[in-house]
């Protein structure tokens, strides 16, 4: 074991051996960025193809496969799961890839963090397995997914509740993380159609709340949540509750855009907002970037890349 003694205010003094899976991911990238300096980190990708210098140690491995244990360390500190599997929205399609890494591979690399003597494994999960509420959602309310992909998120956590006897676990529930380079995601979207003067289709009028959080704000609570003394659960969302119709407003304002908007029936009963009291108070991680703020960065680096 290399590291004793985690600290709360998000820094740690020791390096440890951490494992990252979904390390060329979204979340997983920025966070990479972050820890790099300060410990040892091994980072799990499906396809590698790196160039220069890294002090990370890339492995090669794609989660609906077994796991390659002679590629991985023998003895670890903590494992960070973000992986996911690509094809989330493509249900009955591609259920079987979406059991497979998401369920599977959460099994698999479980049974590994045993046997390397992890201390501590925390979870990638999503704000959208408590399903839709007018109320905001507490970490202890009951759950409610509403596809495939979202329950099998959740059979992931019961999953990790069985190895609380073997190492702590940390499942972080994430409600709309966004940010510059992300793409697909409901922000990056509305943002795009903003940016091409495209009309934006919202279900209800004002359309659902949500709120988000800036990705350099999400991967702040990584730290703190390392060094637990329990295994538990948090939801990482933003101090900002907005409509979607709010939302698309500021997209304009951050872009000088006049967005366009239409409204259909709405198909969708209740928002989805992931109460941050215990985010704040236990991982003491208080998020600092607005969301006009946050969008006028996104924004700023969409108009760079069309500068390229």
């Amino acid at each position: 074991m290399h590291g004793k003694g985690f600290c709360l205010n998000g820094e740690m003094s020791l390096m440890f051996r951490i494992l990252i899976t979904g390390a060329k991911g979204f979340i997983g990238s920025h966070l990479i960025s972050k820890l790099q300096d300060r410990h040892e980190l091994f980072a799990l990708g499906r396809h590698l193809n790196l160039e220069g210098q890294s002090p990370v140690q890339w492995i090669e491995q794609n989660l609906v496969q077994t796991l390659d244990r002679s590629r991985l360390p023998d003895r670890l500190d903590a494992i960070i799961h973000l992986a996911q599997s690509r094809h989330y929205r493509e249900f009955p399609e591609q259920a079987k890839d979406i059991f497979d890494v998401n369920i599977h591979g959460t099994f698999q690399l479980l049974e590994y963090a045993r046997q390397a003597g992890v201390r501590c494994f925390i979870f990638a999960s999503s704000g959208g397995v408590y399903g839709y509420s007018y109320e905001r959602f507490f970490e202890t309310d009951p759950v409610n997914p509403l596809n495939f992909y979202l329950s099998s998120k959740y059979t992931a956590e019961l999953l990790l509740a069985n190895y609380q006897s073997y190492f702590k676990t940390v499942v972080l529930r994430f409600f709309f993380v966004y940010g510059s380079d992300q793409k697909g995601m409901l922000i990056p979207n509305l943002l795009s159609k903003v940016m091409r003067g495209e009309l934006i289709t919202i279900e209800g009028d004002p359309g659902p709340r949500i709120n988000p959080i800036y990705v350099e704000d999400a991967i702040r609570v990584f730290e703190p949540a390392l060094g637990l003394h329990a295994s538990t659960l948090f939801n990482v969302a933003g101090e900002e509750a907005v409509t979607l119709t709010d939302l698309v407003n500021l997209i304009g304002k951050a872009a000088i855009r006049r967005p366009k908007i239409h409204y259909r029936a709405n198909h969708v009963s209740g928002d989805l907002i992931g109460d941050n009291k215990r985010m704040k108070e236990v991982l003491k991680v208080l998020p600092k970037v607005s969301l006009l703020e946050g969008l006028r960065a996104m924004v700023k680096s969409t108009e760079g890349e069309g500068e390229k």
